[in-house]
């Protein structure tokens, strides 16, 4: 191509050794803009390819998300039973205001908050040090955290004053915390690209797990005579440690350690 500029004020343009017509530069600026729609448009077509929609029929029926879903559940009835109804366990059982306990009554959140930490330590430290596959490492810090919670649980009504009282708390607290070791962090091994969520899905019936529970809970007492009858907090609690036993199954016989959505 042979390229020159055309005298007496007219545009450049460029004549064609090889037959084909000459552009001006208007014309060849036209043929540029009419390009432009075409390259977006394909640009366009490669990202919705890239960005594919969520997998959310695989997610709903995957036995690892269900694992996670249902020990969240557990986790949060027990969680909303302790922290709800922990005003009235002081005055009814205890006879004790929960005001009057001060900067005290905190400790039950205060351990929740270090063991849900320890718990995620913990899983690390067993598959990194000890070399375990990382389900089998969420299900061992899980199962740990859920028992001793269980065991903790059944111990809250037998509390016969305000050491008792709040230590058993703090135990059931604490150790629940713990139990976020094993499914809590379950999300980020099989969808890290989802996690969010998988945590949604999980957290929805965590919320739920809080009305039921506390609601549950109510009816339990009520019909066993009220708030100061023993009988209807072991039963309450029975019913929590019951729930809780049963997920912890779930969780051991369908939790996943590696990917499974991409």
């Amino acid at each position: 191509m042979r390229c020159g500029r055309v005298q007496n004020n007219r545009l450049p343009a460029c004549s064609c050794s090889d037959g084909r017509i000459p552009l001006t530069a208007m014309e060849a600026e036209k043929k540029s803009d009419r390009q432009q729609p075409l390259i977006r448009a394909n640009g366009s077509a490669s990202a919705a390819v890239v960005a594919a929609p969520p997998p959310w029929g695989r997610m709903l029926r995957s036995s690892a998300v269900w694992a996670i879903v249902v020990n969240n559940f557990a986790f949060h009835y027990a969680f909303y039973l302790v922290m709800n109804w922990l005003p009235t366990y002081f005055d009814s059982v205890l006879r004790l205001e929960l005001a009057s306990l001060g900067v005290l009554k905190t400790l039950p959140y205060l351990v929740m908050f270090l063991m849900s930490n320890v718990g995620g330590w913990l899983g690390d430290i067993l598959i990194i040090s000890r070399q375990h596959n990382v389900a089998a490492a969420r299900k061992a810090v899980n199962t740990i955290g859920m028992v001793s919670a269980i065991v903790s649980l059944m111990l809250m009504p037998s509390a016969t004053g305000m050491i008792s009282g709040v230590l058993t708390t703090t135990l059931t607290m604490g150790t629940l915390g713990l139990s976020r070791g094993g499914f809590s962090v379950n999300h980020m091994d099989i969808a890290p690209k989802y996690a969010g969520m998988v945590m949604g899905i999980s957290n929805t019936a965590g919320t739920l797990a809080g009305v039921i529970g506390v609601a549950v809970t109510g009816y339990i007492l009520d019909a066993a005579g009220g708030a100061s009858s023993l009988a209807g907090w072991w039963r309450a609690h029975l019913l929590a440690s019951v729930i809780l036993l049963g997920a912890l199954m779930v969780f051991n016989v369908f939790a996943k350690g590696t990917k499974q959505f991409d």
